[in-house]
């Protein structure tokens, strides 16, 4: 099964090389998606303020995947055990330290409008390398609310500093434990649990099987980043098994067209639940929200439409389980 997406994370071109190879009873989805009616309830699945927006294509993918079988296999846990995001690389390089003596540019330069781009690389790189210990790691996932919201520290923030400064590895074998401990096990095995058990369908995560959880950290760094190239091992076994145009393929996220949901299909529904006195504006002022909503604010559109999707999953969560 292969989600069918228009624009740059379409990926199932690729799948049918791998499909007519091997001669699989393939299905391509073109999903359509019905967020007006839907979106409440996908959301309300996780019980959580849940604010990944690929729980979306992971909901009707899950959906669509049910109609065929009742157990479906993922690649969930490759990336973190094997060296798959593209952010590793720079820690693999010992000129990584390099960018710190030039960070001041960040400054000076523009704000990234396109997230598949070098200069969006560049410059997330010269951010991150101006923080250390949780800012360090939140600036390599996921920055939202970078240069827009600092938010009060709390005893939460020391733990997870304490934790964070604690783990004595070298940048990239640190940055995958995190991701393996936080990013993989609080946000991206619940969105596929959730989203294939509201549809009765069991999904599985061969990657984390014993025993690639007892080979993958004995691997070496090189073993894992090599040359810039991510996930280097699984590329070389890969080539015994694969049309060679799959096995030099970049990661891409499963995402979401965030921002034109946002300014169509669920304006109506952003506008209803951020306009009103929010729950969000106990934390993000209701005036930044706002003029957020209106456009009024110097910010790229991707990064423009996460911080509202993250603001609005937070008032359905408030709203559909707090107060119900």
């Amino acid at each position: 099964f292969t989600v069918k997406f228009d624009g740059d994370y379409d990926e199932s071109h690729l799948a049918k090389l791998t499909s007519d190879r091997y001669s699989t009873d393939h299905h391509e989805l073109k999903i359509s998606y019905n967020l007006e009616n839907d979106l409440e309830k996908i959301l309300t699945n996780y019980g959580q303020p849940f604010m990944d927006s690929s729980a979306i294509p992971s909901y009707y993918v899950s959906q669509a995947a049910k109609k065929h079988v009742t157990v479906a296999l993922n690649g969930d846990g490759a990336d973190e055990l094997f060296g798959g995001y593209r952010r590793y690389v720079p820690f693999s390089s010992k000129h990584y330290n390099h960018f710190s003596k030039i960070s001041w540019l960040k400054y000076f330069l523009p704000f990234p409008q396109k997230k598949n781009s070098l200069y969006n690389y560049f410059h997330r790189l010269l951010n991150t390398s101006m923080k250390s210990g949780i800012d360090h790691y939140l600036s390599t996932t996921t920055d939202i609310f970078e240069d827009f919201k600092t938010f009060q520290k709390n005893k939460i923030f020391y733990e997870m500093q304490s934790f964070i400064e604690s783990i004595d590895l070298n940048p990239v074998e640190k940055l995958q434990y995190l991701d393996f401990r936080l990013l993989l096990a609080s946000n991206l095995l619940v969105k596929m649990d959730i989203s294939t058990m509201s549809q009765s369908l069991e999904g599985r995560s061969p990657f984390l099987s014993k025993y690639f959880l007892d080979f993958a950290p004995k691997l070496s760094s090189s073993d894992r980043i090599r040359g810039g190239k991510t996930k280097f091992i699984l590329r070389e076994l890969s080539k015994k098994y694969l049309d060679e145009t799959i096995c030099i393929q970049p990661k891409r996220g499963f995402e979401s067209p965030i921002s034109k949901w946002i300014d169509n299909e669920i304006k109506s529904i952003v506008c209803d639940y951020l306009y009103r006195d929010s729950f969000s504006s106990k934390f993000i002022d209701k005036n930044f929200i706002l003029n957020l909503i209106d456009n009024k604010i110097s910010i790229s559109s991707e990064k423009r439409a996460k911080i509202i999707w993250t603001l609005l999953t937070l008032e359905i969560w408030h709203e559909k389980i707090v107060k119900a």
